[in-house]
């Protein structure tokens, strides 16, 4: 094999353990070093990083507000970890710490000052998980979770939290790793807030991949079935358009039928002959009447007698 191929960086299997104070930024220069200092003392004295630097399987690697483990161990490693520094922090309740924990490739290569460092999918997932808890919080992906439950001690430790849709549109699951005195049990605002999401769905920062790939299938599926649509609608009409025109030719030819003179009388005209009939029958009564009635006897007065005729004239 060339040497250039010797010295290439290989992909590992590492179990990662990111731990960071939640709001270090708040906190004032001393303030930081002094936070950082003491976590420090708490997870060195750890039996879990005692255990794993001396089988030189553990990478420790600041990360400014907190740190990365790195273990290359037991899979179990982070996880102990992960519970000794939570007990330890249930005295010490001023130091708000959140962690993280994903098994992944990394790779091992050289920072600026040529110092070993630790980079790859597993790092940036173990980050992604610990940035969706709170205070107090152990969340795990899934695959870890997986991993951790084959050993059955662990599986009362494990509750499933579902898949939340974290930066560049990633969609990871989680598992919160927590008991009566270790962890924090309630759901991390990621969780119960926004930013939580079924696979695929939409967040206010856009569409994941998923999400794209089902719209545009879907998108697809409903323009074959239109185009589908068309077409048995422009075949039906080829069929059927001879016999609809030779149908509307036949009613155009056929004469509107013409109103007949027998036809019965509407309501209007049955009342005007109504009318009409009562009044001929009123006239024919009072004529009929004056026309019985006797003639009156009248008597003669002074002025209306007839005047004698002249006498004869003498022989």
């Amino acid at each position: 094999m060339p040497d250039d191929e010797k010295n290439k960086p290989r992909l590992e299997i590492a179990h990662v353990l990111f731990i960071d104070i939640v709001e270090y930024s708040k906190l004032l220069t001393d303030e930081q070093s002094e936070a950082l200092q003491e976590l420090n003392q708490i997870v060195r004295s750890t039996e879990a990083v005692r255990e794993a630097e001396a089988a030189e399987q553990l990478i420790i690697l600041p990360t400014g507000d907190g740190m990365a483990l790195v273990f290359t161990g037991s899979v179990e490693g982070p996880a102990e970890c992960a519970l000794e520094v939570s007990r330890a922090l249930r005295a010490q309740p001023s130091l708000p710490v959140r962690m993280g924990i994903h098994s992944g490739p990394v790779q091992y290569v050289r920072d600026a000052n040529m110092r070993e460092n630790i980079s790859g999918v597993g790092i940036n997932i173990a980050h992604r998980v610990m940035d969706c808890g709170d205070a107090g919080h152990i969340l795990v992906s899934k695959r870890f979770a997986g991993d951790l439950a084959q050993h059955r001690r662990w599986q009362p430790y494990l509750h499933d939290l579902g898949d939340v849709e974290v930066k560049h549109g990633v969609v990871v699951s989680l598992v919160n790793l927590y008991a009566e005195t270790i962890g924090n049990p309630a759901p991390p605002s990621c969780v119960a807030g926004v930013r939580r999401t079924a696979p695929g769905a939409t967040t206010g920062k856009g569409l994941s991949p998923l999400t794209k790939h089902r719209v545009a299938r879907d998108v697809t599926c409903g323009i074959f079935i239109l185009a589908g649509l068309l077409i048995m609608l422009a075949i039906v009409s080829v069929i059927f358009a001879p016999a609809i025109i030779r149908s509307v030719d036949k009613n155009r030819a056929t004469p509107a039928p013409q109103p007949s003179a027998t036809a019965s009388p509407s309501f209007t005209d049955a009342i005007q002959n109504m009318v009409r009939q009562k009044i001929t029958d009123e006239l024919k009564k009072d004529f009929s009447g004056k026309n019985n009635a006797p003639a009156s006897k009248t008597t003669p007065t002074p002025g209306n007698r007839p005047t004698p005729p002249p006498p004869p004239p003498p022989p």
